[in-house]
């Protein structure tokens, strides 16, 4: 995929997505004790972490189960390839000044990625491989088919365990239904305490649209497809 002519434009196109997707996961995770029963499905298209997966196994048949989590990797790990395949290495430098306290997982992947491009996508398919792969030419067909294999089978492997415990889990399900309210009232102030730590202590550095557009927006020429 060739990349915008028009600098702003460019990564705008990436830009919007990376936002809502980190919105999304924050609105999920404060969210959870009301949609992991109300909204099951809502909860996995906002934040499909494993701990809301294995919570919400028993109240979703497993297409939405399987689909849902996979469909929404396609979207964001396709977005993250594209920033590594237009910027390159300035991409893999944006990352890492916004890694904070996480730099030295980052910068492992990064110094192992090249040499073992397979292995590194099948054991860490998340953002960090994929704009590797962007940037090191991998193709994106091939990322893809290697980082969905592995995110299925850790998917395969949350369903059967949430079979396996079955009985608990409808048993804790029933319990964060009778004290939805609380709960989701601690839930959000968690997550916004959470966000507003980790960002002063450089674990995450959370960004606008527009403050991503202006980190990128002086370099006119992405990088060569």
């Amino acid at each position: 995929m060739h990349a915008p002519t028009n600098p702003r434009t460019r990564i705008a196109v990436l830009a919007v997505p990376m936002v809502a997707f980190t919105v999304a996961a924050y609105a999920g995770n404060a969210l959870a004790p009301t949609l992991v029963n109300e909204g099951p499905i809502a909860l996995l298209l906002l934040s499909p972490k494993i701990r809301w997966l294995l919570l919400a196994s028993p109240n979703v048949d497993a297409i939405w189960f399987f689909g849902i989590p996979l469909a929404r990797a396609v979207l964001l790990l396709g977005t993250y390839f594209l920033l590594g395949r237009w910027y390159g290495d300035r991409a893999l430098r944006w990352l890492e000044s916004r890694s904070g306290n996480a730099l030295r997982p980052v910068l492992w992947i990064e110094r192992k990625f090249h040499g073992a491009r397979g292995p590194v996508t099948f054991l860490f398919p998340g953002n960090v491989a994929a704009m590797l792969a962007g940037a090191d030419a991998m193709p994106l067909a091939q990322f893809l088919a290697i980082a969905l294999l592995s995110i299925g089978l850790r998917l395969w492997a949350v369903r059967a365990l949430a079979e396996v415990f079955h009985g608990p889990l409808v048993d804790i399900l029933e319990w964060i239904g009778d004290n939805q309210l609380w709960l989701t009232v601690i839930s959000v102030g968690g997550v916004i305490g959470w966000a507003m730590w980790s960002n002063r202590h450089g674990l995450t550095q959370g960004e606008t649209i527009e403050e991503i557009i202006e980190d990128f927006e002086s370099d006119s020429s992405p990088a060569p497809d």
